[in-house]
């Protein structure tokens, strides 16, 4: 019941870290079966979609972290510069998000893309509030100065 109840939750927050939905499902699988195998010894001291959460983040991690060790990329496909990624007036944010350090990345995917408070986001990511708060002002900052840049090019 708890499962069903937090499966699409879990696709998504997956969805919105790995970028793919075929690596979404499969980390979105992984994710749920370990709150399943680790439900009994939840203690209480998070809220349950916290914990939930936390987990998908640190099996999603996981998967890029192990991906990266195996992938090349050929010189054609490296990221082309921010001025190709805005498109239009309003720009492609997500794909300029997808740029941001690591850090700031999960900070505004789970801040803006999740509506998780900035006290939710702190627990999840095991970082004090202020620390949150910096990396929202710098990748709010980091992400205008791409849409500045592209908009002078």
């Amino acid at each position: 019941m708890i499962l069903d109840l937090y499966e699409t939750k879990v696709f998504r927050l997956a969805l919105s870290l790995v970028g793919n939905a075929a690596r979404a499902e499969e980390v979105a699988q992984d994710s749920l079966l370990k709150v399943w195998q680790a439900l009994e010894r939840y203690d209480g001291r998070a809220a349950l979609g916290t914990w939930i959460y936390t987990i998908t983040r640190n099996t999603a991690l996981t998967h890029l972290r192990a991906e990266s060790y195996r992938r090349t990329v050929p010189l054609e496909s490296i990221a082309e510069p921010a001025a190709a990624a805005v498109s239009g007036a309003g720009g492609d944010v997500r794909r300029l998000v997808e740029r941001l350090p690591e850090e700031q990345r999960e900070v505004i995917v789970l801040y803006y893309y999740q509506e998780k408070s900035v006290e939710e986001v702190a627990l999840m990511l095991d970082l004090p509030q202020g620390t949150v708060k910096s990396h929202l002002f710098r990748a709010r900052k980091m992400l205008a100065e791409m849409m500045q840049g592209a908009k002078a090019s």
